[in-house]
């Protein structure tokens, strides 16, 4: 295909992912649609850590998973746990998972993480350029603290694999630490500060800036459910809950969380489940820091936001439902008191929602059932992260451009030998 053909492209998801891919499709001169019930950026992508994280290549999948079970299942009190409550639809998910935590796979997804992180870097910076977001983009690096020097031993072969895959850290002593950030309570041992990382004050107002250039260039949205998706004589059909379908050249799902629903109508299954994130805002609190702040053992980040301090993270593995985990809510706010002193208690309470692969890599690829189809979702806790990134794989897909990027550990159809999700 010409990389001048005009496409009618529909981009299911108003995300942080979708609302780029939309933009830089757009800017392609295609003519593109965004489907979302929602307003863009204010659901799963309104509630990150803010963090342009080009330093986060080490996933969830570890050789010692199956050892920390127990604490898993039962445990609140880790950065890690699941909803036992939904085991019996976790568990078809959770034995995949395992197959991907053997020492050989986590090295591999690790260089596919570090890979298109390092692609990020220069994809993002273009994109901050573009956008003029100067206002809302800080280059306060990101820090990652370790209380005692067991905690820092424990990472420590975290901490090499990501030098050895291109990760550039500055090591930081106590006394660097408290130079840094004079208001935490704690003396940590050692930190870490992760060189060229960036964040936003307001990830909401950063998907918003997007969206507004992506309309700027005649852009167009739809706000209705999508109820399904089909191949026509010549194009790809939507179908949407009020009875109307629309027809599309191209049609890229970017819904996150709920794509596994969307790929169902082209009879394609994922192994994926739902990361449960949450976040606290503790108004009038973001003066306490100066940059994101990663307590390794707590797995959560502390960010100081527009509208104040942002406790986010965790991973909680289970369902999409609305029910909030007090327990968890909790150990995040006791954690938090002991981190700062007079915090005070959060004033709102966010639950989010990310969409997790068994080998912690986005999908990025055309559909094996549809090749007018292609899918952009996945992206676990990266999506603010990788976005622009992964708008150009997609752009680059479309047009049929060769790159000397290797797109085929995010491939579709590399789940295609695990029996249980046939």
């Amino acid at each position: 295909m010409s990389s001048s053909a005009h496409l009618n492209i529909a981009v299911i998801g108003a995300g942080v992912v979708g609302t780029v891919t939309a933009y830089k499709l757009q800017k392609q001169r295609h003519n593109v649609t965004i489907y979302d019930s929602n307003e863009p950026g204010s659901v799963t992508s309104y509630g990150n850590a803010g963090t342009f994280a080009n330093y986060a290549c080490i996933p969830i999948n570890n050789e010692n998973i199956v050892k920390q079970l127990p604490s898993l299942i039962f445990g609140s009190n880790s950065p890690l746990s699941i909803q036992w409550q939904y085991s019996l639809k976790i568990f078809p998910w959770f034995r995949e998972f395992i197959k991907f935590c053997k020492r050989e796979q986590v090295s591999k997804i690790i260089q596919s993480l570090s890979s298109i992180l390092r692609r990020s870097e220069i994809s993002n910076q273009n994109l901050f350029k573009e956008l003029n977001v100067s206002e809302i983009i800080r280059e306060e690096e990101a820090l990652y603290l370790y209380e005692t020097e067991l905690d820092f031993e424990k990472d420590r072969s975290n901490i090499s694999l990501r030098e050895k895959n291109g990760v550039i850290l500055e090591y930081l002593d106590r006394d660097d630490v408290k130079d840094l950030e004079p208001n935490l309570k704690k003396n940590f041992f050692k930190g870490i500060l992760f060189k060229n990382s960036k964040f936003t004050t307001n990830p909401e107002k950063f998907v918003k800036k997007i969206f507004s250039k992506f309309l700027d260039i005649n852009g167009n949205i739809i706000k209705n459910q999508i109820s399904g998706i089909d191949q026509a004589e010549k194009s790809t059909r939507i179908f949407l809950k009020d009875n109307s379908f629309y027809d599309y050249d191209k049609v890229i799902v970017c819904a996150g969380a709920w794509s596994n629903e969307l790929a169902k109508y082209l009879g394609e299954k994922f192994p994926m489940i739902t990361e449960r994130g949450y976040h606290l805002m503790y108004p009038k609190k973001a003066h306490l820091i100066n940059r994101p702040i990663g307590i390794g053992k707590f797995g959560f980040y502390f960010t100081p936001m527009e509208d104040g301090l942002r406790v986010a993270g965790t991973v909680e593995i289970g369902s999409n439902s609305k029910k909030l985990n007090n327990k968890r809510i909790k150990w995040m706010e006791k954690k938090t008191e002991e981190t700062f002193n007079s915090i005070g208690h959060p004033k709102m309470v966010w639950l989010g929602y990310r969409p997790t692969l068994v080998d912690s890599l986005p999908v990025i690829s055309c559909s094996t059932k549809n090749r007018n189809v292609i899918y952009n979702f996945g992206h676990q806790h990266l999506g603010l992260t990788l976005s622009s990134v992964s708008a150009d794989i997609v752009t680059e897909i479309i047009s049929e451009t060769n790159t000397n990027f290797n797109i085929i550990p995010f491939s579709a159809g590399r789940f295609n030998s695990l029996n249980s999700y046939q």
